[in-house]
Formats: structure tokens, sequence, C-alpha cells
């Protein structure tokens, strides 16, 4: 007599569980469940596939968990690296005083190479975060003088020197277009004017491809000279 009483209770405990866990599940968004299933490593497509056809373990009776599994199809698959590409120029207006390269070094007068782009204008000229990403360093630095570094996921940093004002922290998060900073001629510098670097895997690189523009183009036939600078190598 017990032991049919104690198999009843466990019956009806297994049914009610049952209803509360589908309840539960209907209760949550598609994209909420979809998390759940990728942190649990669930195989939601396996068993997506198990629940259709003729001899589903679900059963002809069961659509709603069909509609549930069907929801979630695609979901808990490792989503594709979103890269974050500086792609826009960090100021506005300027005039380009010295490009990427070897150049003759403007305070020792001998061959040295230049890893960014000094770009003139006058002190206060607002300059912009070129990609979204986190402040890296905001502070100064010797050479680049009042500085700033954002770094983009990937490997991708990019460097702006000789700044008159900050205007971000270390850890902050930005946006393409973000204020970041003000131009100056802080640290290493013949004039108000902003070094911009953009790195990968801490090698630099030419900036120039990442803000190619009708502008930038205009803004190479500037006489070179004015406002040079940058870290001494």
């Amino acid at each position: 007599m017990t032991d049919s009483v104690v198999g009843l209770f466990q019956s009806v405990v297994k049914k009610v569980t049952t209803v509360a866990i589908f309840g539960s599940a209907m209760i949550f968004s598609s994209t909420a469940m979809a998390a759940a299933a990728d942190d649990a490593g669930l195989p939601v497509d396996a068993l997506k596939n198990a629940a259709s056809g003729p001899d589903n373990i679900l059963g002809e009776a069961d659509p709603a968990f069909r509609l549930l599994f069907n929801s979630w199809s695609g979901q808990g698959k490792a989503a594709p690296v979103k890269l974050t590409i500086p792609s826009r120029k960090p100021v506005e207006n300027f005039k380009l005083t010295s490009s990427y390269g070897f150049r003759s070094d403007p305070f020792q007068g001998r061959r040295a190479r230049h890893k960014g782009l000094d770009m003139a204008g006058p002190i206060g000229t607002p300059i912009y975060a070129t990609a979204d990403g986190i402040v890296g360093r905001s502070q100064w630095v010797n050479g680049y003088g009042n500085y700033i570094e954002i770094n983009h996921g990937n490997e991708i940093q990019t460097r702006y020197g000789h700044m008159s004002r900050l205007n971000v922290a270390a850890n902050t998060r930005v946006k393409s277009g973000d204020l970041i900073g003000f131009m100056g001629s802080t640290g290493r510098s013949t004039g108000s004017h902003l070094h911009y670097e953009v790195r990968i895997a801490g090698e630099a690189v030419n900036p120039i491809p990442f803000m190619q523009s009708g502008d930038f183009l205009l803004a190479q036939k500037a006489t070179p000279g004015a406002a040079l600078g940058g870290p001494a190598e």
C-alpha cells in the first residue's frame, strides 16, 4: 500500500514539474532562451530535428514544444566576431604637414621613421575617435605630450598625440565620432597639430587607407613643414 502511494505521488510530481518547466520556458523570450541554451551547450538544432517528422520524440500532441524549438533554430551558435576598424578622419579640417614613413626629423635633422600623420590646425580644434573602442591610456606620454590611445579589439589601436586637452578618461568606452580631445602642441612638437597613428598588433601602419576621402586628398596639397612632431625613434 505504501509503495503504491509513493509511486502515485512521484508520478504526480513529475507531471507538475513538466508543466512548470514548460510554463517558465514560454515566459522567457526566444533570445533569452537561446542565450541559456548556448551557455549550457545544448544541441538546439539537434533537438529541433528530433522534434520533427512523424516519429518525433515529443509526439504530434505537442505543437507548443515544436514551436518553441523552431524559435531556437539557428540560435545557440557562436556569433561571428564583429571587427571595429578605424574608418573616419580624427579631425574635420586640417593641413597635412607630415605623412607616414621616413622623413627628416624636425628636431635632429636626421632621417627617421614617422609612424603616423601630422594633421595641423588651430589650438582647440576638436579631435574625434575614428572607431568604437575602449580608451587605454589618457595621460601625458613623453614625445606624444597629452596622449590618448583607443583599443578597438582584434589588436587594432589608434593613437592621438600633442593634444591641448583630453576629454575622455582611461577605461572609457567610446564610439566612432565621439569627441575625445582638442588639438594642441604639447610634447615633442613644433606647432599645433594632431599626431595620429593606427597600429595593428603593436606595429604602426599607414593611416591613410583608414581615412581616405576627397577631403583628405585636398589636405595633402598643403605646404609641409609648418607643424611637425611625434615621439623620437
